[in-house]
C-alpha cells in the first residue's frame, strides 16, 4: 500500500504539471486576444495597412507588447469573434483558466493536497466498481508467502542519526586492524552520524525503540538494498513513526522465542524488564514499550535471561553492575515505568547498558577523540541495583576526550568504531589494550581534522578477512611492550 501511494502521488505530480502546462499556453493566447480586443481599432488599422503578414505581425507585436506566438493567434483570429458575446466568451475563458492555474499550482505546493487527491480518486473507484468479489479465493495445499521467495542471507544494516535505513551485502566491507584510516560506509549528510551498525540475516526482525517510549519493527528486506556508500530511505517510510520520535535503540531477534526477557534503561536511570513475547505484534503503529516520566527518554534495550548481568555506564564514566533475576529486577507489563537502576550525582545521566553473559568477557570504553580500552569485566564487581556504582575510566576531556560508548565484548568479537564523517572502522576486540578501571587506553582510530568518533557497537558476527591485497592494507599504532596502564591513562 505504502508503494502504491507513492506511485499515485507521482503519476497526479506529473498528471497536474502537464495539466498546468496546457492552461498556461491557453492563457497566454487569451492575454493576446484581451490585448487586441482593447485596441480593436488600431489593430484594425494596422492590419490593413500591412504590405505582408509578418509586417502586421511585427506591427502587433510592437502595438500590443505580444510575443510572436501571441501575434499569429491574433492574426488567426475569426472575425466574428470581435462580437461583444464573443469578447465576453474570450473574458470568461480566460478568468477561468487562471482560477485553474492556480488550483493546479496549489496541488503541486501542497503534499497534503496531493494526497486528498489520491482518497477522491479511490472513493470514486470504489462508487463506481465497487461490487462484490464474484470469484473465491482459498488457499491451496502448499501456499507459500511472498517471504519465501525472498533468499536469506546476511546483510549489513545501517541505520543514521538522521533516520536513514539501508541493508548492504556483508561482503562489502572488510576487516581491519586497531588505527587504521578506515572504509567510507556512508554518503552522509553533513549534519547526520551513523548510530547503529549490525550483521543480521534479510528474514530477521528489526525491532525499532524509539526515545519516547514506543517500538516499531520491520523484517530486514523490507530495507533498502543499497551499496556500501548510498544514504537508504528514511524510516518514516518505513515505519508510522509518531512526531517527534527518533530512534533510540535497534536490535535484530529471529523471532520471539529469542530471549526470555527484554530489558529498557531510560536517561535517568530507570530500568524495566518485560516477556520479550509481550511486543509480538502486527501493529503498524507500532507498541508501548515503556511509560516514560516527564522529561524522560529511552537511552537503550537489550535481551537477557536470568543469568545475565546488567551493566549501566554514565557519561560522567561511573558503571553499576547487577543480576536481572527476578528477585532484583521483577518483570513487568509493556505500559509501566520500571524501577530505579542507577542513582547519578549532579549532571550526569545513563549513556549506555550492556549485557554480561561471559565471565570472561571484558568492558570496553571508548572517547570521542579515538581512545579505547578494555577492561575485565571481574574489575566490575556485583552489586545492588540502584546504587552510584564505580568509577568505569579515567576521562580526560581536553586530551583524549570524553566517554562516548561502552560495550561488553569477548576475545572473538568486532569492534565497529563510528566516526562523525560516516567512517567505520572494523577491527577486532582483543586487538584494543586491555588495562585497569582507571585509564583511558590506546588510540583506536586515527582521526582526520575536525573528525571525531561518534558510537562504537560490537559487530554481529565475526567474517572472513578479504584476500584482496589492497583491501587488507592497514594501519597498525606501535605500542611498545613496556607500556603500562599508568602511561596510557
Amino acid at each position: 500500500m505504502r508503494y502504491y501511494l507513492v506511485h499515485q502521488i507521482e503519476v497526479i505530480v506529473r498528471r497536474t504539471k502537464f495539466r498546468l502546462a496546457e492552461k498556461e499556453k491557453r492563457a497566454h493566447i487569451l492575454s493576446g486576444y484581451l490585448k487586441a480586443l482593447d485596441a480593436l481599432d488600431e489593430v484594425i488599422a494596422l492590419i490593413r495597412r500591412s504590405a505582408t503578414v509578418d509586417d502586421a505581425r511585427q506591427g502587433l507585436m510592437q502595438l500590443l507588447e505580444v510575443d510572436e506566438i501571441q501575434a499569429n493567434a491574433i492574426l488567426e483570429m475569426q472575425l466574428r469573434r470581435l462580437a461583444a458575446l464573443e469578447r465576453q466568451k474570450i473574458i470568461d475563458e480566460y478568468d477561468g483558466i487562471m482560477a485553474e492555474i492556480k488550483e493546479l499550482l496549489a496541488i503541486l505546493a501542497s503534499e497534503s493536497r496531493q494526497r486528498e487527491i489520491v482518497g477522491e480518486e479511490l472513493h470514486e473507484l470504489t462508487e463506481k466498481y465497487g461490487d462484490e468479489r464474484r470469484t473465491a479465493i482459498v488457499a491451496a495445499e502448499g501456499d507459500f508467502s511472498a517471504e519465501d521467495l525472498i533468499p536469506e542471507h546476511d546483510v549489513v544494516v545501517t541505520i543514521t542519526r538522521g533516520g536513514y535505513a539501508k541493508r548492504t551485502k556483508a561482503d562489502l566491507y572488510r576487516a581491519q586492524r586497531r588505527g587504521g584510516k578506515g572504509v567510507r560506509g556512508a554518503a552522509l549528510k553533513q549534519d547526520d552520524i551513523v548510530d547503529h551498525f549490525f550483521v543480521t540475516s534479510t528474514h530477521h526482525w528489526i525491532l525499532f525503540f524509539t526515545t519516547k517510549g514506543r517500538v516499531y519493527r520491520a523484517k530486514a528486506y523490507e530495507l533498502p538494498d543499497t551499496g556500501r556508500d548510498a544514504r537508504g530511505q528514511h524510516v518514516a517510510n518505513l515505519l508510522a513513526f509518531q512526531p517527534d520520535e527518533e530512534i533510540a535503540q535497534v536490535l535484530t531477534i529471529e523471532n520471539y522465542g529469542a530471549a526470555p526477557y527484554l530489558v529498557l534503561a531510560t536517561r535517568q536511570g530507570l530500568t524495566k524488564k518485560t516477556e520479550l513475547s509481550e511486543y509480538d505484534s502486527n501493529r503498524s503503529g507500532g507498541l508501548i514499550a515503556i511509560n516514560l516520566r516527564e522529561g524522560d527518554e529511552v537511552v537503550s534495550a537489550a535481551l537477557v535471561s536470568e543469568s545475565d548481568d546488567i551493566l549501566l555506564v554514565s557519561k560522567k564514566a561511573m558503571s553499576l553492575r547487577f543480576t536481572a533475576t527476578n528477585e532484583a529486577l521483577r518483570p513487568m507489563g509493556r505500559a509501566t515505568s520500571g524501577v530505579i537502576g542507577m542513582k547519578f550525582r549532579d549532571g550526569d545521566e545513563l549513556l549506555a547498558m550492556a549485557v554480561v553473559e561471559d565471565g570472561e568477557a571484558n568492558v570496553l570504553t571508548a572517547t570521542d577523540g579515538g581512545y579505547a580500552k578494555r577492561t575485565p569485566i571481574h574489575e566490575y564487581r556485583v552489586q545492588g541495583r540502584g546504587g552510584l556504582g564505580v568509577k568505569a575510566a579515567k576521562i580526560d576531556e581536553g586530551n583524549r576526550g570524553v566517554l562516548v560508548g561502552a560495550l561488553v565484548v569477548s576475545g572473538s568479537d568486532e569492534i565497529l568504531a563510528i566516526t562523525s564523517s560516516g567512517t567505520v572502522i572494523r577491527t577486532g576486540a582483543e586487538q584494543v589494550r586491555q588495562t585497569g578501571r582507571d585509564t583511558m587506553g590506546v588510540r583506536l582510530v586515527n582521526l582526520g581534522e575536525g573528525d571525531s568518533v561518534v558510537s562504537v557497537t560490537r559487530n554481529a558476527e565475526v567474517e572472513a578477512e578479504a584476500t584482496d591485497s589492497d583491501e587488507t592494507a592497514v594501519e597498525v599504532v606501535p605500542q611498545t611492550e613496556g607500556e603500562s596502564p599508568e602511561s596510557l591513562g
